[in-house]
C-alpha cells in the first residue's frame, strides 16, 4: 500500500503512528489494497506474533480503555500460541504457521467444567436476549473427543455444513449469534476500529467466536458478561466445543 492509499483508506490519526514504526510501515507498505481488499492487512497479526503486538499499542490507545482491552486480548492469544509459531522440520528448516493455534493441554475435569460454562452461556443468550428456547439444552452432556473420533466428528460437522443437513444445533447458533453479534452497538468510535479490524481478528485463526471474544470490549455495555470467555478458553486448551444434538455437546481437539 503506498502513503496515498494508506491516506485514503486508514484514519488520518493513524497514520503518523505507522510512519514511526518501521515494523508497521513495512507491513503496511507490503499490503496491497484492491477494490476487494482491506485498508489493513487481512494477516496483520501474524506479522506482529512473537511480541510485536505491542506495536499497536499506539493505535489502539486511540480508542481509549476498549482498544487496550483488545489489546490485552491479543496477547493473550500471542502468548498462548507461542508454542506453535515455529515447527522445525527434518530437514532442519523452520516452518511458519499461518494461523495462531494452541498445543492441546487437556484436563479433562477443566475442560468440562469450561465447556458447561460456555453451554450456560449460549443459554443465556438465548433466553435473557433472544427470549425464545436455546438450540441447546442447559443440561446437555460433554464427550470429550481426541484421535479418530474427533476426525469423524469434524467430518460429520463440515458435511453438515456443506449440505445443511442433518440438522446440527451448531449451525443455528453460529448463524443466529453470529447475526446477533453484529447488530450490537460499538461504543465511541469503536465501530471504526472493529471495521477497520475485522478481517485481522477472523483471520487469527479463521474463528468468529474468537474474534467476537476480542471485539466484546469495543461494544456498547451488555446486560450479560462477555459469553465468548469460555469458548476462550478452551481454545486456549487446544479444543473446539461443537452442538451437533439438542442434549450433547462434543470437545474436539484441534
Amino acid at each position: 500500500m503506498t502513503q496515498e492509499e494508506c491516506r485514503e483508506y486508514l484514519p488520518e490519526s493513524w497514520l503518523p503512528l505507522i510512519g514511526q514504526d518501521p515494523v508497521l510501515s513495512e507491513v503496511f507498505e507490503e499490503h496491497e489494497y484492491d477494490l476487494e481488499g482491506e485498508a489493513v492487512p487481512p494477516f496483520l497479526i501474524q506479522e506482529l506474533r512473537g511480541g510485536n503486538l505491542e506495536r499497536l499499542r499506539p493505535i489502539l490507545s486511540l480508542y481509549g480503555q476498549p482498544g487496550m482491552e483488545l489489546l490485552k486480548g491479543l496477547l493473550e492469544i500471542d502468548e498462548a500460541a507461542k508454542d506453535t509459531a515455529e515447527i522445525q522440520l527434518p530437514g532442519g528448516q523452520t516452518a511458519y504457521a499461518g494461523y495462531f493455534f494452541a498445543n492441546p493441554a487437556i484436563d479433562p475435569e477443566a475442560a468440562v467444567k469450561t465447556a458447561k460454562r460456555y453451554l450456560r452461556a449460549i443459554c443465556q443468550i438465548y433466553e435473557e436476549i433472544f427470549h425464545e428456547p436455546s438450540p441447546v439444552g442447559a443440561k446437555a452432556g460433554v464427550l470429550l473427543l481426541t484421535g479418530q473420533e474427533a476426525r469423524d466428528m469434524r467430518e460429520r460437522i463440515h458435511q453438515a455444513y456443506i449440505h445443511g443437513k442433518p440438522y446440527l444445533p451448531d449451525l443455528q447458533i453460529n448463524d443466529e449469534v453470529g447475526d446477533w453479534f453484529s447488530d450490537l452497538p460499538y461504543q465511541r468510535s469503536c465501530q471504526e476500529l472493529s471495521g477497520l479490524l475485522h478481517e485481522a481478528l477472523y483471520h487469527i485463526s479463521n474463528d468468529y467466536f474468537l474474534s467476537y471474544y476480542l471485539q466484546w470490549p469495543l461494544v456498547e455495555p451488555q446486560p450479560i458478561e462477555n459469553p465468548f470467555r469460555p469458548y476462550f478458553e478452551l481454545w486456549k486448551m487446544g479444543l473446539m466445543p461443537q452442538f451437533f444434538h439438542h442434549d450433547q455437546m462434543a470437545l474436539i481437539d484441534c
